[in-house]
């Protein structure tokens, strides 16, 4: 086989629908624009009804694939259950899918209470149980069937200024890993732990400051913070016949990670 062929092979997403949550989002939006262009049939699914149409409307334009945008609240178990089965009457099958919802604010670790952590769960972690656990009948007729947890580095190290963030995330790290063992060899489970990522107005929303963003810049290893589409390359690795032995794995996209020199600093 010829170079060009086994990367067309290796890459292709023809024929697959792939459904992705959180998609009018900047990361789920890079990630659908990605998978369109390699072939798919990319739903796309958030709560913003203006975005969703939009976004949809335009993949559809770029990649020249059928798109369907759907608005579901993914916390509403009963409209995650509608969405799969909207889905399903519309393509026939589920190829894959990607668990890209969630969200969190800076939290300080005794600033919290019962229902703030609940709802966080609710959104960051139960969520993606719920929309899977549908979605897993047809997962499991298709070749090669993948799903993605969009997950953060702060649920795989002490994060005690997002603690309900940081937990829930945590909680999906395991479920995620779970899933992945009772689910081979028909169903791939991968998570990808996202470093610090340029998300337009949510990062500011999260509670960043400006100078902030720019100290954290400053000691990631690559000397800049995410761009949406570096996320969405990892994940259709993940999910691509390329990585068809690899399960279980949580994937770090973050530009190396944050260094700084245990050597004092020379003095002027």
């Amino acid at each position: 086989m010829k170079k060009t062929e086994l990367l067309n092979d290796l890459f292709s997403f023809e024929n697959k629908v792939i459904i992705i949550t959180g998609g009018a989002g900047a990361i789920g939006s890079a990630l659908a624009e990605l998978l369109g262009n390699l072939g798919a049939n990319v739903v796309i699914t958030d709560i913003n009804q203006e975005r969703v149409n939009k976004v949809a409307s335009e993949i559809q334009k770029e990649t020249g694939k059928e798109t369907l945008g759907l608005v579901a609240d993914s916390t509403d178990e009963n409209q995650m259950k509608e969405l799969v089965d909207k889905v399903v009457a519309k393509f026939g099958k589920i190829s894959g899918l990607v668990n890209n919802v969630g969200w969190g604010a800076a939290t300080p670790i005794w600033g919290s209470d019962t229902e703030k952590m609940v709802n966080s769960y609710k959104l960051n972690t139960l969520s993606a149980y719920n929309l899977t656990k549908f979605c897993m009948p047809y997962l499991e007729k298709e070749e090669n069937a993948s799903v993605i947890f969009s997950n953060s580095r702060v649920g795989n190290t002490p994060s005690p200024e997002f603690i309900e963030y940081s937990t829930a995330k945590a909680a999906l790290l395991n479920m995620a890993k779970s899933m992945a063992v009772i689910s081979g060899p028909k169903v791939r489970f991968n998570t990808v732990m996202i470093g610090s990522v340029d998300n337009g107005e949510s990062t500011l929303d999260a509670g960043f400051t400006m100078e902030m963003l720019q100290k954290i810049n400053d000691s990631i290893v690559m000397k800049r913070r995410g761009l949406p589409m570096d996320i969405a390359y990892g994940i259709m690795f993940l999910m691509s016949k390329a990585a068809s032995w690899v399960t279980g794995v949580d994937l770090t996209l973050d530009g190396g990670g944050r260094y700084e020199s245990k050597m004092p600093k020379k003095e002027d």
